[in-house]
C-alpha cells in the first residue's frame, strides 16, 4: 500500500501563494505596487524573511518585479503557464540569488567606481584579455562563468583595496556554489549578448576613468543575470 507524503508548507511559501492567489483573482492587477515587506509581514502574521524569500521567488518566476529604493510590482506580462509545486521549489532555491546579487550590486558597483579612478594600463589590458576569453565561451557555460568570475575578480584588484578583493573572492565562491547546486549548463544567446557588452562598456569606461559610468554599467551587467534565472527554473522543474 502506497501513501503520499503529506506535504506541510513554509510560511514563505504560504506567503507566495497568497500573493499569487490575489493575481489569479484580480484583486492585483499589472503594474499594481504591493504593500511594503513590513505591512506584508505584519498582515500575513510572518517573519520579514519570509516575505522577501516569497518575494524573490515570484520574481524569478516572472510574476512580480521588484525595485532597489521604489518598491515591488506585480508584472505588466505575466507567465501564460500555471504554477507548479516542482516550479515553485525551484523558484525558492533560484530565490536566494537574489540575496547575492543585491550583495553584489552594492560591493561591485563600488569596485567599478574605484577601478575607473585607481586601473593603470596593465589592468586594463588584462581586463580586455579576459573579455576575449569571454567572447569565446558563448556554448560552454562553465567556461563562461570562470570567466566571468575572473573579471570581477580583477576588477575588484585593480581597485587596490585589499579587502574589497577578499569579500569579492568570497561572495564569488557562494555564487558559483548555487550555480553548481542549480545545475547550470545553458547560456541564452540574449544573455550572452548582453553580458558582453554590458562589459565592454564597464572596460571602456574604467579605460576612460568615467566612475559613474562604470558603475551604471556595471549594475546592468549585474542585473542580466536575473533574466537567466526564469529560465534555470524552467530546466529544473
Amino acid at each position: 500500500m502506497v501513501f503520499e507524503t503529506i506535504r506541510k508548507n513554509s510560511a514563505p511559501e504560504m506567503v507566495a501563494e497568497q500573493i499569487l492567489n490575489k493575481i489569479k483573482s484580480g484583486e492585483l492587477k499589472t503594474g499594481d505596487t504591493l504593500p511594503s515587506q513590513k505591512e506584508l509581514a505584519l498582515a500575513l502574521g510572518v517573519g520579514r524573511s519570509s516575505v522577501r524569500e516569497a518575494i524573490n521567488a515570484l520574481a524569478v518566476m516572472g510574476y512580480l518585479e521588484a525595485l532597489q529604493g521604489k518598491g515591488t510590482y506585480v508584472r505588466e506580462k505575466l507567465p501564460d503557464t500555471d504554477i507548479s509545486i516542482d516550479k515553485l521549489n525551484a523558484a525558492f532555491k533560484t530565490g536566494s540569488m537574489f540575496d547575492l546579487m543585491e550583495a553584489r550590486e552594492l560591493l561591485e558597483c563600488k569596485s567599478a567606481t574605484l577601478a575607473a579612478e585607481r586601473a593603470d594600463k596593465e589592468q586594463i589590458e588584462e581586463l580586455k584579455k579576459i573579455l576575449e576569453e569571454i567572447e569565446k565561451s558563448n556554448d560552454d557555460y562553465p567556461r563562461f562563468l570562470e570567466a566571468d568570475f575572473n573579471f570581477h575578480t580583477k576588477i575588484a584588484e585593480a581597485t587596490g583595496n585589499i579587502v574589497i578583493g577578499e569579500l569579492t573572492k568570497l561572495i564569488l565562491e557562494k555564487v558559483g556554489l548555487h550555480h553548481s547546486k542549480l545545475r547550470t549548463k545553458n547560456l541564452s544567446e540574449a544573455y550572452f549578448t548582453k553580458s558582453i557588452g554590458s562589459i565592454k562598456q564597464i572596460i571602456k569606461f574604467i579605460e576612460i576613468s568615467d566612475d559613474k559610468s562604470a558603475a551604471v554599467w556595471m549594475r546592468e551587467h549585474l542585473n542580466a543575470i536575473k533574466g537567466e534565472l526564469k529560465d534555470i527554473i524552467d530546466t529544473e522543474s
